[in-house]
């Protein structure tokens, strides 16, 4: 976004356009479930630090979704948010 913003009014302006520009990919369950996701990863890696066998439970889990989204986006239930 090339924008000359001169004033502070301009750029707040600049700024609310491009936060309701971005706003659908913030409220998409799939950024979210990407976030879910990365939240089981670090905690996974941290019971895998304490020793806990739980962790090997999230990593189940966040493994499942990934090979999950790479099949359904392969099979075109789900699109290409990022391509």
């Amino acid at each position: 976004m090339n924008s000359q913003a001169t004033t502070i009014r301009e750029a707040i302006a600049v700024v609310l356009r491009a936060c309701r520009a971005a706003l659908p990919f913030f409220l998409s369950i799939e950024t979210w479930l990407m976030v879910a996701v990365a939240a089981a990863t670090v905690g996974g890696f941290w019971l895998a630090f304490m020793g806990d066998l739980r962790s090997l439970v999230l990593f189940g889990g966040a493994v499942g979704y990934l090979v999950l989204r790479s099949v359904l986006h392969a099979k075109r239930i789900l699109g290409w948010p990022f391509v």
